[in-house]
């Protein structure tokens, strides 16, 4: 008896000692900044950079870290968080509204890597999760109105504010909503900190460049048109843009006065859907010049859905030597 107590003993502790000298499962960790501006985001010791405003932390396997994010010199947040073995954990912060998780991703899937480069499931285990405070509809007309109501008692812009981010951490708007909330607001600089507050969260990305209108002076109008030209979200599309959407935007696009300013409207509006070679073709007819055209349909290649039929933009050029020149240059595509 006492052999046998003995052995189940030994057995016992050489699972213990298999269970410990297993290696715990790495864990992921993604932030993302609310907030443009000289960021650096450490996890423990690990520095990661980011042109986007988005950092990863791959092969993490504290299961305590500490996350620690500069402005410039100065620490604008540093605690202790929980990781999770085999999930990755997407996170949003800003100064105002300190660290919120937005996601919780299992990385794998029947033991396949299964997540996309930021806060998603690629191929067939995209499940449409999404964060818990963010549905991906907005709220009903109802409830918006009283949000409208709600802004206009409030005597100043940082009050306004405070109650659509409140608003706005448990649903989600649109284009059109935001349009309306603008003129509420006394200072553009009050409506561009807004603007920039809710596009990684609303609803069509594509219309945003709609709102450049709502800001007053030339200045925020510019800044405005920045800040879209710099901006990627995860909403793109991998269809074409809409008869509905093209048409409202064909009409921006060819009221502006200068070619210049119709390329520059695109680069901003287009950032977040994609064209037809249909569509690019009726842009291209807006242009004064055709080495503005051309230059249009060469930037324009890489956000067409039918590349194959690109080739047929050509007959929209009278010169030969610009036909040529956007032939060459898609022969040059890969």
């Amino acid at each position: 008896m006492k052999k046998l107590i003995l052995l189940i003993l030994l057995a016992l502790l050489s699972i213990n000692i298999a269970f410990a000298q297993r290696p715990r499962g790495k864990a992921e960790v993604f932030i993302q900044l609310a907030e443009h501006g000289n960021f650096k985001v450490y996890l423990d010791d690990e520095l990661v950079g980011s042109a986007t405003g988005r950092f990863r932390f791959y092969e993490v396997h504290n299961n305590k870290p500490i996350l620690t994010i500069l402005a410039g010199s100065e620490k604008v947040f540093s605690r202790e968080i929980t990781t999770v073995p085999n999930k990755r954990l997407v996170f949003n912060f800003s100064r105002r509204g300190g660290l919120t998780l937005l996601k919780e991703l299992n990385m794998y899937r029947n033991n396949v890597y299964a997540l996309d480069d930021f806060d998603g499931y690629v191929g067939a285990y995209n499940t449409g999760i999404v964060p818990p405070n963010r549905p991906t509809y907005p709220q009903n007309q109802n409830d918006f109105e009283d949000l409208v109501a709600r802004v206009k008692q409030e005597a100043f812009d940082d009050q306004k504010l405070k109650v659509i981010s409140a608003y706005s951490n448990y649903t989600i708007l649109s284009t059109k909503q935001i349009g309306q909330l603008l003129p509420l607001f006394f200072k553009d600089e009050s409506k561009l900190l807004l603007a920039k507050q809710e596009f990684q969260y609303v609803v069509d990305p594509h219309q945003f460049y709609l709102l450049k209108d709502s800001f007053t002076f030339m200045g925020t109008k510019d800044e405005f048109m920045k800040f879209l030209e710099g901006q990627k979200t995860e909403q793109v599309r991998n269809r074409p843009m809409s008869a509905s959407d093209f048409d409202v935007f064909y009409k921006r696009f060819k009221s502006e006065a200068f070619d210049d300013n119709k390329t520059e409207l695109a680069k901003v509006a287009l950032i977040n859907i994609k064209l037809t070679s249909e569509q690019v073709k009726e842009l291209i007819a807006c242009y004064s010049f055709e080495d503005k055209g051309l230059d249009f349909a060469k930037w324009a290649f890489r956000i067409t859905f039918d590349k194959e039929n690109y080739y047929s933009l050509a007959d929209k050029f009278k010169f030969p030597s610009n036909k040529q020149s956007l032939l060459d240059f898609i022969s040059k595509q890969k």
